[in-house]
């Protein structure tokens, strides 16, 4: 195992390994097919909570349709790549983003099942990205990837390098689900960010701009759809929802928990590859080359989790 370096400030609860300025000259990105079982077995509350289960349902609503409008960003700069390693990099960034849009759109397919309405807010969501991709100069839907990649990456980092995070009680296969799309967020945390720089010749502004105006924006549809979900499981009471204000907002909640990870973003010098490697990635890939199995993964960094 690697030697573990000092937590740092991108993330409080996180540890670390070795920081870089830029991706590193043998990272490789893994072409793994997305394969989960979301069957009857599953709670209706998977999480162990009633709010935190329905805030990452809702919050997940909008991958499918997000990862479409991240690979379409690429692909409008994919013949200017030059350089072979960033044009490998991108054609795994791409499975990568497709593979979770298929995981995703099953679990959402769970959701239905459960009696929820969310073919609404999936409808309204890709409308909006649609029409912005549609409209918004390239360059601008590019700095919204980048920017909304270091979202999915501080949460990544955080599911995968914090042993206090909000999965410790999930089901199983949700878990695995989670863990997976965490690890894969880490590994290809830069390849929009290098595209952006090294071949839009994007700038700080608009990057900055566009981290700004997506981080609160995506609390509204976010907040409005575990309220609608919840609504529906006949737990919309003061009670949940207070405990809901801690689940994001709290000493332990998930926003305030990424909140630091999140404002690296706004240095002038900032570099996906900074934070490094999150603590049990590399148990996770090694637990994963060995079996080819997600579980069995995601076991695999809860066992050396309770060491």
């Amino acid at each position: 195992m690697n030697t573990i370096a000092a937590k740092t400030p991108a993330n409080s609860d996180v540890t670390y390994l070795k920081s870089y300025n830029k991706t590193p000259s043998n990272h490789t990105l893994i072409k793994r097919k997305a394969e989960f079982d979301f069957d009857a077995d599953i709670p209706r509350f998977w999480q162990g909570e009633v709010f935190a289960t329905r805030m990452l349902d809702a919050m997940q609503l909008a991958f499918p349709d997000g990862e479409r409008m991240f690979i379409q960003s690429i692909r409008n700069y994919e013949d200017k790549i030059t350089d072979p390693v960033l044009k490998r990099q991108v054609k795994e960034f791409i499975y990568q983003e497709a593979q979770h849009g298929i995981a995703h759109t099953e679990f959402t397919e769970m959701l239905t099942e459960q009696g929820l309405n969310v073919n609404g807010p999936v409808k309204l969501m890709k409308n909006m990205m649609v029409t912005f991709t549609d409209k918004a100069p390239k360059k601008v839907v590019l700095a919204a990837t980048v920017a909304a990649e270091h979202l999915t990456a501080s949460l990544g980092e955080f599911l995968v390098g914090s042993e206090d995070n909000m999965l410790t009680k999930a089901h199983p296969s949700i878990k695995a689900m989670y863990m997976w799309h965490g690890v894969e967020e880490v590994e290809h945390k830069a390849v929009a960010f290098d595209v952006y720089e090294q071949v839009a010749g994007g700038g700080y502004f608009t990057r900055a701009l566009a981290l700004a105006a997506i981080y609160p924006f995506a609390l509204i549809p976010l907040t409005a759809g575990t309220m609608a979900m919840m609504q529906v499981d006949g737990e919309l009471n003061v009670k949940e929802l207070r405990k809901g204000v801690s689940v994001m907002f709290g000493k332990n909640g998930i926003f305030r928990k990424t909140f630091p990870a999140v404002m690296s973003y706004y240095k002038p010098s900032f570099h996906p590859w900074q934070s490094g490697y999150p603590a049990n990635y590399h148990d996770w890939k090694a637990a994963y080359e060995e079996s080819g199995d997600m579980t069995q993964a995601m076991i695999a960094v809860d066992r050396v989790a309770c060491l």
